[in-house]
């Protein structure tokens, strides 16, 4: 038995596989990534914290003597321990290495991939359907949004994908479909452009607002930031259906039609949903980049096409 074996068996800590599957619990938890893991790291505690581990288990460390250079390097059991699950994880394809995620986001950080966050759900008792909802990050999914937020902005933008299938779903499609909602959110901070509303459910795992299209799908609406807004669940059905659309300066437009309602209709109380909008001259959030703003042409056809005047 080696002298690392000997110490965590002295110690009562938990197994390797124990611990990769509380490891890709807590990334799921944390949206699908989490920081290298070093000293005051909340993470550190929070994994420990699961397995209740005591002040000894969590601050006993290894010695390696270098007798040459006649030093004594120590590293501690419970950092080390999560370092070889996570590499573990890594060689069986479930997280990308923190090198390796840094490509992407410019973060050295742990990444789930798409066979990892399979495995997460699974172990969260989470149906695997609400992958399709969930703003989870992945590997993958990080590439598509990467892309998508690097596509050039054109004068003569098209916010038709003609290429696009309604038919036939494949991996790629729901991938681009979540692509496209995490590049969304993510632009628009994970608040709504109308509202500024911004907010997750308790366990962290889903955000109230969602990634609307100008153009719609049904209309063969393009997967990217240039025909996108982020909006809450409210803002997003009345933008749909025509209630509002947006002016070139980004300000809301209110359709005439709200006249016609009965005084009772869209009310939250005291508050009126549609006229509280119509009374002000309102510009929406817009991403800090003006190259992720929402196209012209996009809006453009919403007004001439959805827009109820």
């Amino acid at each position: 038995m080696s002298y690392e074996s000997k110490i965590l068996q002295q110690l009562k800590m938990p197994s390797r596989k124990q611990v990769e599957q509380v490891l890709l619990r807590v990334l799921l938890k944390h949206g699908g990534v989490i920081k290298e893991f070093g000293s005051g790291q909340d993470v550190v505690d929070e994994i420990a914290n699961e397995f209740k581990l005591d002040e000894i288990q969590r601050t006993a460390y290894l010695k390696t003597i270098y007798h040459e250079e006649n030093r004594i390097k120590k590293a501690y059991v419970w950092h080390r321990l999560l370092f070889r699950a996570a590499d573990s994880l890594s060689k069986e394809k479930y997280v990308s290495r923190p090198t390796l995620t840094y490509q992407l986001t410019n973060k050295k950080e742990w990444m789930l991939t798409e066979s990892g966050l399979d495995e997460a759900l699974k172990l969260s008792n989470i149906p695997p359907q609400k992958k399709a909802i969930l703003p989870i990050k992945s590997f993958e999914v990080q590439k598509i949004v990467n892309r998508i937020k690097e596509l050039p902005r054109p004068d003569n933008y098209e916010p038709f994908d003609k290429e696009k299938k309604s038919i036939k779903v494949t991996r790629e499609t729901i991938l681009r479909t979540r692509g496209f909602r995490q590049a969304v959110i993510e632009a628009y901070c994970y608040r709504c452009a109308v509202c500024g509303m911004k907010l997750n459910t308790p366990d962290s795992l889903s955000w109230e607002v969602e990634a609307a299209h100008i153009v719609p799908h049904s209309a063969q609406g393009r997967d990217d930031l240039l025909n996108g807004l982020a909006l809450c669940h409210m803002h997003h059905w009345a933008f749909d259906v025509g209630w509002y659309t947006l002016q070139n300066d980004y300000t809301i437009k209110i359709s005439p039609k709200v006249h016609s309602l009965p005084p009772d209709f869209g009310m939250f109380g005291e508050y009126s949903f549609l006229r509280e909008l119509l009374n002000k001259c309102i510009k929406i959030y817009l991403p800090k980049r003006a190259g992720l703003h929402p196209h012209h042409n996009a809006i453009l056809w919403h007004q001439q096409n959805v827009f109820h005047k």
